[in-house]
């Protein structure tokens, strides 16, 4: 099976209004995509409002022609600044007579990414969930399109919202504005009010479990504060009383904290 050479397509803007500089412009962008990819890439001119999956914005930042004699790169002199979807290309040209010119270039891969924003307003430690979560898109090519954790397509942002669910936020964070994780806690185990299992060893052969109400959100190894219920098996006269603290084991679960 003979396999087609890789395709891009690009779509050129800020290039000269003299069509002849300006296909010397393409050119030259054409070698430096060339120099990043394989040496048989085709790179073809985007058609107006066509849907391609590799495409780029091609800006001439400093494309300067001062003539039409200025025919090769020197590539040794490439530098490249890649952020993201977009990179940057410093480099010279030269002529036959080697008088050299710097040019920047700007290629940018235009794709549609997603990411999670809140879909209401949240309040500092209030616990996410379904309602709170939205999934909002937008295109690389815009400049207001940069999400710090972004998402290549809807299902892979649909089944992220289950890492943000039950989990407390230390931020405030505004309808539209995108949730980062690292202003989530871990998952809560357990919940204020929430009928809680205390199991308590006052040694090592001897292990008493009972239940009591939540006083406070928890995760996994955190201290929380249970008020001991009515269900204690008061026929021992080893367990702890009214309200103790214990450390969250599992979902509803703590071991009480001896002192």
């Amino acid at each position: 099976m003979i396999l087609s050479p890789p395709q891009v397509y690009v779509e050129y803007k800020d290039l000269s209004k003299d069509e002849g500089i300006a296909e010397i412009q393409k050119d030259f962008i054409v070698q430096i995509i060339k120099s990043n990819k394989q040496n048989d890439t085709i790179v073809i001119d985007k058609i107006m409002d066509s849907n391609n999956d590799n495409l780029f914005i091609a800006h001439c930042i400093q494309c300067n022609l001062p003539n039409l004699s200025f025919n090769e790169i020197i590539y040794s002199t490439i530098k490249k600044n890649k952020n993201n979807f977009s990179s940057e290309y410093i480099f010279e040209i030269k002529n036959d007579t080697n008088n050299k010119i710097t040019w920047k270039i700007q290629l940018k891969e235009k794709k549609k990414i997603y990411y999670l924003a809140a879909k209401q307003n949240i309040s500092i430690n209030s616990i996410l969930n379904e309602k709170d979560i939205d999934i909002l898109s937008c295109t690389t090519e815009e400049s207001k399109c940069s999400p710090n954790h972004f998402y290549l397509s809807n299902k892979e942002a649909e089944n992220s919202i289950l890492n943000f669910k039950n989990k407390k936020s230390s931020n405030q964070i505004r309808v539209g504005q995108e949730i980062d994780p690292k202003w989530l806690s871990q998952e809560i185990l357990i919940h204020t009010g929430e009928k809680t299992k205390v199991t308590y060893s006052p040694n090592r052969s001897l292990i008493i479990q009972t239940f009591g109400k939540s006083l406070s959100n928890a995760g996994r190894g955190e201290t929380i504060r249970v008020q001991i219920s009515d269900w204690f098996d008061k026929s021992s006269v080893l367990h702890p009383t009214g309200i103790i603290e214990g450390i969250v084991i599992a979902p509803g679960e703590v071991e009480y904290a001896t002192k």
